[in-house]
């Protein structure tokens, strides 16, 4: 299988580059001439199964390779600012329909588009309107393929858009198109400021870890296990199916989270918690179902825990 992963200098992209390698498939790795992770793409150009891609998405018709699958995860505008600028996000929209037509014309047969859990747009706020702020998350429904959309950001909203707008160009052009509505991903080479990393590197010096109230539903996915998922949706038999959750098997609150990293670390660290105001768009309440893609076969080989242990060399 040859597989095109486009934004493939993001966290993402570079362990989605290993994994599809270390499963003997081709590999085309497209990223910006500027993209920060490029470099970490060079290891692999020894490799006679991976070639780099240096291409911007505005020229994508450029691209004169042929290819199987299509994996798209490049997207611009994904920081605080970017997040609510529209014509960041349309830019977006019109490169990934630009791409599913070089798909059709590159032959390929399967696209799968990284779609975001902010589709959904449910947050922490409309749940305590509805349950109190004293609720039990064991009461509030799971979010799952069907769930009503109602993101708060022009980045969801061009997420949800490019669900219909993609696959009904997929159906007029005979390319089978994949949704896949990503959760919390955590791994190693993530952002040092993400909410992990900087609870990982404060935890093993024993310093006190300062965070907001973390009251939120939250659900984490390891980076590996998130490879293998998309592994599956990219060779399996999907049976109509096109729109997926990808996330952890693990649904609690953000807190509990963090006092699980403290005990895996055995750190004498001090949990600090301190009221922090929420983003414009609300306190993001993740609490998924993946029924969906457990019937393909997805099973985490690490879950949250086993991810904490591997991220840090930690053996049993």
């Amino acid at each position: 299988m040859r597989v095109l992963i486009t934004g493939a200098a993001s966290f993402l992209g570079r362990h989605l580059v290993e994994y599809f390698l270390s499963k003997d498939e081709e590999v085309l790795a497209l990223v910006r001439e500027n993209a920060r992770g490029k470099d970490e793409l060079l290891k692999y150009e020894k490799n006679n199964k991976f070639k780099l891609i240096v291409l911007d998405m505005k020229d994508i018709e450029k691209s004169d390779i042929d290819f199987d699958i299509c994996v798209h995860l490049a997207w611009g505008g994904i920081g605080k600012t970017g997040r609510m600028d529209k014509a960041v996000q349309s830019e977006n929209i019109e490169f990934a329909k630009r791409l599913m037509k070089v798909c059709k014309e590159k032959y390929a047969k399967r696209m799968l588009f990284a779609g975001s859990q902010a589709e959904y747009g449910q947050t922490l706020e409309d749940i305590q309107k509805v349950y109190g702020k004293d609720f039990d998350i064991k009461q509030i429904p799971l979010q799952d393929e069907n769930s009503s959309t109602s993101p708060k950001s022009e980045y969801g909203k061009a997420k949800l858009e490019l669900k219909t707008e993609l696959k009904k160009l997929g159906d007029n052009l005979g390319i089978e198109y994949v949704h896949m509505r990503i959760f919390s991903v955590f791994g190693k080479g993530d952002h040092e400021t993400s909410l992990i990393s900087s609870c990982i590197n404060n935890f093993r010096e024993n310093i006190d870890v300062h965070t907001g109230e973390c009251l939120q539903s939250w659900n984490y996915i390891y980076i590996k296990d998130l490879c293998n998922a998309i592994y599956l949706l990219s060779t399996k038999n999907l049976k109509g199916k096109y729109v997926f959750n990808i996330a952890g098997e693990d649904n609690k609150r953000l807190m509990d989270y963090v006092k699980d990293m403290k005990r895996i670390l055995k750190s004498k660290s001090n949990i600090i918690v301190e009221k922090r105001e929420a983003a414009s768009e609300g306190t993001p309440f993740l609490n998924p179902s993946i029924s969906v893609l457990k019937e393909i076969g997805f099973k985490e080989a690490y879950g949250f825990e086993g991810g904490i242990m591997d991220m840090c060399d930690i053996r049993d």
